[in-house]
């Protein structure tokens, strides 16, 4: 099944000064089109090739434990999620992004996660470049002091601890597959602007990165 909902922005001249090819797939867990993908767009602004695949716009069923990609190293589940499985293989960087629920990645991301387990078996991205971002709101309910400073942060650095503990899932995640981060940015309050340097400065990583040739 091709899907019309991921957004794409690609060259067909290829990438970099050496006609280059990079493929950069962008995993969106956000049920919005709002500070999560401004996020993966800060940091892919200076990218002429690369695809955001939303989440909220798939089907993508629930793991149901049957333990049949343990031993096949593949999901029976039919649903798009069999779409999103060559990409991830084939791509040169993927960008996982979240926002951040409950100290964790959004539902969608959680579920997108799990259906991700026949690589845990197969090993099949081992390695392969992952960058890692997250971002918390609530930006409506903050209570600031005088001095303009969140009362949250100031008392337990909650803001920050939240989308820390996002994260950390995330970081999880690319450790039982085996994935090299190779770089994460987290915002709080619900504003991506306040990491635009961080997002920049990944921008700047991805774009002197230049991976190995896969094995065919």
């Amino acid at each position: 099944m091709k899907n019309p909902l991921s957004q794409r922005r690609l060259n067909p001249n290829g990438f970099g000064s050496d006609n280059f090819f990079m493929k950069i797939i962008a995993i969106s867990g956000s049920s919005r089109d709002k500070k999560t993908n401004m996020m993966i767009e800060l940091a892919l602004k200076e990218q002429s090739n690369f695809e955001i695949i939303k989440l909220k716009d798939l089907e993508i069923k629930p793991c149901t434990n049957c333990k049949s990609c343990h031993q096949t190293y593949k999901c029976v589940i039919n649903d798009q999620m069999q779409d999103l499985y060559p990409k991830l293989v084939e791509a040169d960087l993927i960008i996982l992004a979240s926002p951040t629920y409950f100290d964790n990645v959004s539902g969608i991301m959680k579920n997108f996660m799990d259906r991700c387990l026949p690589f845990y078996f197969s090993g099949q991205l081992a390695q392969e470049k992952v960058a890692l971002l997250t971002i918390g709101g609530f930006k409506e309910y903050i209570e600031y002091d005088d001095l303009g400073n969140c009362k949250w942060c100031l008392e337990n650095n909650a803001c920050q601890n939240s989308v820390d503990q996002c994260m950390q899932t995330m970081e999880n995640f690319c450790r039982l597959l085996n994935l090299s981060i190779i770089g994460k940015v987290s915002a709080i309050h619900g504003d991506p602007l306040e990491k635009e340097k961080e997002l920049k400065e990944l921008g700047e990583k991805i774009n002197v990165f230049r991976p190995a040739k896969k094995k065919k």
